[in-house]
């Protein structure tokens, strides 16, 4: 079984991995901080740049996994009521057939039920994916944008968890490239990698999902290379949402591995503010223009998204490792 599995991955992934091969890709080092919640409070320069210069979404089709509830409703609406020409389409991809067919319904009441392709398909299943992506294209004839939104937070399903943050985040890209690069005859296009702030710092009371987020940003920082950008026209970066008001919040006391491990997601975010799914893709989509390869932006109590920077990351990272050991 294994060996099937893995013949399947190469057959659907080995016009990316081919990509990959012409040049050696170098990914950046992730450092992680303890005091990191002080550093990320504070908004990046990158906000002093002119927004108003966005991504022209006529015409555009986006894909959106876990489209059908939370943030990816979100941001599915969000991308369809930014393109006041009514050309862009979104196809919605979901897991849970009601739920799609009741989001699918409420965006076809207020952008056109020809603009959204609703396909029920499990992000961590190559094969259900690979057919997804090849019906848009059917459909819609092209893609232009996908955004890897899906995620659990359960670690007392550990295992799913690991399928659907790190599985789904890797084949969504995987065959983003593979129908979007140039070099596989498409036309570019912009992949965006949602994970959340537990993948720049950790959460104690959930340690499993954390080394899943940390997988997304390393991941997405991986393909962050200038050469591959410009070899593929993809441009891949990260956007990291703090606690979101969505279904993933809901009884996490039983999601926790146990009473202990509760106890300490309660210490580590008590503070933080709830913020709205519509904020949050309100904030994915203003930057989809300004936000280069391989970064990586942080979205947190209803403000303004900000990108991090990896290298004051690893500066403060260096200065706390000095003072530990003097």
């Amino acid at each position: 079984m294994a060996l099937q599995i893995q013949k399947q991955v190469w057959k659907t992934c080995k016009p990316i991995f081919s990509i990959l091969q012409k040049k050696p890709c170098t990914a950046e080092a992730v450092a992680e901080n303890r005091n990191f919640f002080t550093f990320l409070s504070r908004k990046s320069s990158t906000l002093k740049e002119d927004r108003s210069n966005k991504v022209h979404l006529e015409d555009k089709v986006a894909v959106v996994t876990g489209g059908a509830s939370g943030i990816g409703y979100a941001v599915a609406n969000e991308l369809l009521k930014e393109d006041v020409s009514g050309t862009s389409s979104v196809t919605v991809i979901d897991n849970n057939k009601e739920k799609l067919q009741e989001s699918v319904r409420h965006l076809g009441e207020e952008h056109g039920e020809d603009r959204i392709l609703p396909i029920e398909a499990d992000v961590s299943n190559i094969e259900q994916m690979d057919a997804a992506f090849r019906n848009t294209v059917l459909h819609y004839h092209t893609i232009d944008i996908i955004i890897n939104n899906a995620g659990i937070l359960d670690d007392g399903k550990w295992e799913q968890e690991l399928k659907t943050n790190t599985h789904g985040c890797v084949i969504g890209t995987l065959l983003g490239m593979q129908y979007m690069a140039r070099s596989s005859s498409g036309s570019g296009g912009i992949i965006v990698n949602v994970g959340s702030l537990a993948g720049l710092t950790p959460w104690c009371g959930f340690p499993i999902y954390t080394m899943t987020q940390f997988g997304v940003v390393g991941f997405t920082k991986a393909l962050g290379s200038g050469r591959l950008y410009e070899r593929t026209g993809v441009k891949v970066f990260g956007y990291c949402p703090c606690l979101t008001k969505t279904a993933m919040l809901e009884n996490l006391a039983e999601k926790s591995i146990n009473d202990n491990f509760a106890a300490e997601f309660v210490e580590d975010t008590g503070n933080m503010k709830v913020q709205r799914p519509e904020i949050v893709a309100k904030g994915l989509v203003g930057t989809l223009h300004e936000a280069k390869p391989g970064s990586i932006w942080v979205a947190m109590e209803d403000k303004e998204p900000f990108e991090v920077s990896m290298s004051e990351m690893l500066k403060k990272a260096g200065q706390s490792v000095d003072q530990a050991t003097r």
